[in-house]
């Protein structure tokens, strides 16, 4: 320490600085002769441009039977069209300076890239091109299905996705959402590439999509562009409408095991369903309870299951959105010795929560937190997009980010105490654990009902508990 220097007070982190003011930027939305919504945003300063076509085409719509089928379908759409190659296409976004992805998740199908804003109206034209004239390749679609299976069976070797699909399974029961995302082994052998085309031109017409582009560039003249390239109708027909998404109810408190023999490190999940849309009034306040139960790094369960009792590297907890209703999911990798204690601390944190009001100073640093750290999401190309596609996903108000930061800031002790009880039920309750059956089963067997399963998927009969 330098001569004559004060001691550094290392006892309490240093006070936040002043926030910097926030504005959302400016966008225009407009809606083609052919049906397709456009929203349109500048953000100068980078030579760049993001584009991105979304469209009702999440799997959400997929049946039980044909799970996948969302997902095979975009991730075939750029492998070829009535003029070009895949391997064409690829050239051809490479020597834009971007990149061209295509896929689809629970709500929407999309078809993006990023490149050099000179390049934008043949980025455009490559969009159009693709989502208006696929051609589904008899080879690239058995080619796909062989990767897809191939990655169906990964994941049964992967803990952490054993987990988050057992936990989907348990909470979604009854529903399409209990499926896996990308399918199942059976469902994706038995998916024809007749079941794909009649998927895409059912799903990506224009009517009920949208374009998004954000980018160093005039927005009128974007607008103008969008119009030529988008011109010719898509994949006739009306938006489909959205299906309803009512999975069966919880009973009580159910502990699901996956057995991994030998395994040192066990994934653990928690929750049941618990997200509301993102227009419902609880969405701010539920955001923020998250945060303070387990959305930073400084949150109770973190604090409780890492720093007080060590027993993981990092916990975690979300309410994730989607237009069914989406999952509350607290998420860890556990030493394994220590599992049951650890689902039990979560229980706890969540009890506590709902019974007692939180401190003002926790109030005051969770909301400090999400205000702060908020505008460095919003710094690229991409952040700005995936903030309209939450928009347009979503129904959201255009001003709607212009007063977030104002919503959050208003949330109180006493918002928080009452959406926690409308939507955290530790009595009703989804607990699952991938790891050594025959170590864990003992430990859970005072908690609730254990039932233990394969990596594979089936149900295996309890082990008898030994005599200590």
């Amino acid at each position: 320490m330098a001569a004559g220097r004060p001691p550094v007070d290392r006892s309490a982190p240093p006070p936040p600085a002043e926030a910097h003011p926030f504005r959302f930027p400016h966008f225009l939305r407009a809606r083609l002769p052919n049906g397709l919504s456009v929203a349109v945003a500048r953000l100068a300063g980078l030579p760049l441009v993001s584009l991105e076509l979304i469209a009702p085409a999440g799997a959400q719509y997929d049946s039980v039977e044909s799970s996948g089928t969302a997902t095979l379908t975009a991730g075939l759409l750029d492998e070829g069209t009535a003029r070009r190659s895949s391997l064409e296409i690829a050239n051809t976004a490479e020597r834009l300076g971007g990149y061209l992805i295509t896929g689809a998740d629970w709500d929407v199908g999309y078809l993006s890239t990023s490149l050099l804003a000179s390049h934008r109206r043949e980025g455009l034209d490559l969009l159009a091109e693709i989502v208006t004239a696929p051609t589904f390749p008899d080879n690239e679609v058995e080619r796909l299905r062989r990767l897809r299976i191939s990655e169906i069976l990964r994941r049964r070797q992967d803990p952490s996705a054993l987990a988050d699909d057992r936990f989907q399974r348990e909470i979604y029961r009854g529903s399409i959402y209990a499926e896996p995302l990308y399918g199942t082994e059976d469902s994706v052998a038995r998916l024809e590439r007749a079941a794909m085309i009649g998927f895409y031109q059912s799903h990506y017409g224009f009517a009920g999509s949208t374009l998004i582009a954000v980018g160093d560039f005039d927005s009128e003249d974007l607008l103008r562009e969008a119009e030529a390239a988008f011109g010719a109708a898509g994949p006739p027909g009306p938006a489909p409408a959205r299906p309803e998404i009512r999975p069966l109810p919880l009973e009580g408190l159910r502990i699901h095991l996956v057995d991994r023999p030998g395994a040192a490190q066990t994934e653990l999940r928690v929750g049941h369903v618990g997200g509301v849309p993102r227009t419902h009034p609880d969405h701010i306040p539920l955001l923020v309870l998250n945060t303070l139960l387990g959305g930073k790094f400084t949150s109770r369960i973190n604090l409780n299951l890492r720093e007080r009792h060590g027993y993981t590297y990092g916990a975690a907890s979300r309410f994730s959105s989607r237009q069914g209703p989406g999952p509350f999911t607290i998420q860890a990798a556990v030493e394994t010795a220590a599992t049951a204690a650890s689902a039990r601390e979560i229980l706890h944190e969540m009890r506590r929560v709902r019974e007692s009001l939180v401190e003002p100073e926790e109030l005051a640093e969770t909301a400090g937190y999400i205000i702060g750290v908020f505008p460095y999401s919003l710094q690229t190309v991409g952040d700005i997009t995936r903030r309209l596609e939450t928009l347009s996903v979503f129904g959201l108000p255009d001003d709607y980010y212009d007063h977030y930061l104002e919503r959050i800031a208003t949330v109180t002790r006493e918002d928080l105490r009452e959406v926690a009880r409308r939507h955290l039920d530790p009595e009703r309750i989804a607990v699952v654990a991938v790891g050594p059956a025959e170590t864990l089963e003992p430990q859970f067997e005072r908690m609730g009902p254990v039932t233990v399963w394969s990596p594979e998927g089936e149900p295996r009969a309890a082990q008898p508990v030994r005599a200590s």
